[in-house]
């Protein structure tokens, strides 16, 4: 039996059974990331670029594990809400963990200890915003969220927490973003590309080097 081939492709066929990859909707996390990448999602452009997913994968089973984890830090299964799914105005998104006492939405996120010194970043900002802003209009008050970078080759130590204030103002700039991307759609008028080859390459589904179908990303 050829192991590496037989974990890959279990792997694989378990991730694809997910929400997140069968997600067919524009949820928070990708709301102001790469407008031409949102773009190609919503019109239905065919994924032309077979990219490794790995990252991605053990990404799910850490926030699963934590998931399991956490359950003990709520005893009496009242205070905490674990990867629930909300819904708003026609945003679907699911929240990693809010804390009802604390009036708190929590996000994690899996990196490499090199990342850490980019975390978190604007769009991880908008996009925990947009959790408490879907909590917010499902009945919950939200007072703070939080992003978490747990770093896949790293200590307890490493693990960083970045905290503000709950803003719908940020909230509402994320869904004006998604508006413009969804009225490019309507017009067929694809966005500019945002990002260089050495990213899209191997991590956008969408990267296309002639640029016929899907995004062509920036040359040099």
């Amino acid at each position: 039996m050829d192991i590496q081939k037989m974990l890959s492709g279990a792997l694989t066929a378990h991730d694809n059974q997910k929400d997140r990859s069968l997600q067919v909707e524009i949820g928070p996390s990708q709301i102001g990331d790469c407008r031409r990448r949102v773009y190609h999602q919503i019109i239905g452009t065919p994924k032309l670029n077979q990219t490794e997913s790995l990252a991605a994968i053990l990404g799910t089973f850490i926030h699963a594990g934590v998931a399991e984890a956490i359950k003990r830090e709520d005893p009496f299964k009242d205070n905490f809400l674990i990867e629930q799914e909300f819904e708003f105005d026609g945003l679907k998104g699911h929240c990693d963990l809010y804390i009802k006492d604390e009036r708190h939405v929590v996000d994690w996120k899996t990196t490499k200890v090199k990342s850490l010194r980019f975390f978190p970043s604007e769009q991880q900002k908008m996009q925990v915003q947009l959790y408490g802003w879907l909590l917010s209009n499902n009945g919950y008050e939200v007072d703070k969220v939080s992003l978490v970078a747990i770093a896949r080759d790293g200590a307890f130590s490493d693990i960083k927490v970045h905290t503000e204030a709950f803003d719908p103002e940020i909230a509402q700039r994320g869904l004006q973003w998604l508006a413009e991307v969804k009225q490019n759609a309507i017009e067929l008028l694809p966005p500019a590309p945002e990002k260089m080859v050495q990213f899209c390459a191997p991590y956008c589904s969408y990267y296309d080097p002639t640029g016929a179908t899907g995004c062509p990303s920036i040359q040099r």
